[in-house]
């Protein structure tokens, strides 16, 4: 049974054709398009078209026919109001099964497609104080990493899934798997405006970092810390004009301090929760940073860091699982 899996973000979308059955990857397509298109463009043509030729390409690309395509399991801001159908967030805490009853059925490249609506921690009325949106929060697309994540690593008790990436999020999750709420910050985005539009990147040419330099990482973590970030975003460039570090180093000072301040909004997020272990997704580097620097903060905590496998399949099992309450419940709103 093949499904296809379109998890569409903000500059990118990624299209997936998946084997139900074993829950593997069979071809995945990247296209350089996504909701910040529609909102350039003041349209979502161009963001439909090309999700439509993905699709055609990546079928092309394995010798298959729609008809052999069960359905289509589309997330991310693909339901947003700048993607192809809008769903409204389901309101925190939320299961599977809530999530599954909020889908919305629509056709896509003539298949039939499910699309899962993001989360967001509360209802907000007209006219909100700064308090509640202090504690108000949104995701789109994290919902199902978590749940795919949380499939694969069976903890038990109150838990915190972190997904560090353009916008760094913080999910509790009960001891029966619900989402309580998000946290969301900036810290990916970040990261990148200032390597690529500060005086910082003369000092990170080549980019971001190339590999982990734990010394390095807690340096910027420290300075962070004990002098403000914008001072030790400033401490880049010094180091680059008088001392040894390398831009390698530098990269993972610049990592340090983004981590630190994200650091810093857990600790509230966190206050008077209690959790029993933490499990941290994402990419790579930021994964392994983001780790490592928490075994600082939160020693007498559970720290998992999950696996490059978990987290590529952590987004194809969160679609099935989701999919699969479809199946239990019978037909989703049209």
């Amino acid at each position: 049974m093949k499904l296809i899996l379109i998890d569409c973000g903000t500059t990118n979308t990624r299209i997936r054709i998946v084997n139900k059955n074993s829950r593997e990857s069979m071809s995945t397509l990247k296209i350089n398009v996504g909701v910040k298109n529609s909102a350039i463009e003041n349209s979502n043509y161009n963001l439909k078209t090309s999700i439509e030729e993905g699709i055609d390409k990546i079928l092309v690309k394995n010798s298959l026919k729609r008809d052999e395509i069960e359905h289509i399991v589309a997330s991310g801001m693909i339901t947003s109001n700048l993607g192809l159908k809008e769903v409204p967030h389901i309101v925190a805490p939320a299961s599977l099964d809530d999530f599954a009853n909020s889908i919305e059925k629509d056709r896509l490249a003539g298949i039939t497609c499910y699309f899962i609506p993001g989360m967001k921690n509360a209802d907000i009325s007209e006219n909100p104080t700064l308090e509640d949106i202090k504690n108000m929060d949104i995701m789109r697309g994290e919902e199902v990493e978590a749940f795919g994540l949380l499939d694969q690593i069976n903890e038990t008790g109150n838990g915190l899934i972190i997904l560090p990436g353009s916008h760094t999020k913080y999910i509790l999750v009960d001891e029966d798997k619900k989402l309580l709420s998000c946290f969301s910050t900036l810290g990916g985005e970040l990261i990148h405006a200032v390597q690529s539009s500060t005086i910082i990147s003369n000092s990170l040419k080549n980019g971001l970092i190339k590999e982990m330099d734990l010394v390095s990482l807690e340096e910027g973590y420290k300075a962070t810390i004990f002098e403000g970030m914008t001072r030790a975003l400033f401490r880049i460039r010094l180091l680059d004009l008088y001392s040894s570090f390398t831009e390698n180093q530098r990269a993972n000072f610049l990592l340090g301090s983004i981590i630190s301040e994200d650091i810093r909004g857990l600790k509230y997020y966190l206050k008077n929760r209690k959790i029993d272990w933490i499990v941290v997704g994402g990419s790579q580097f930021l994964r392994e940073g983001m780790t490592f620097l928490l075994s600082k903060e939160f020693s007498n905590r559970k720290i998992i860091t999950a696996t490059e496998e978990q987290v590529e399949n952590s987004y194809i099992i969160g679609s099935i699982l989701i999919q699969d309450y479809i199946n239990n419940r019978g037909d989703v709103n049209v």
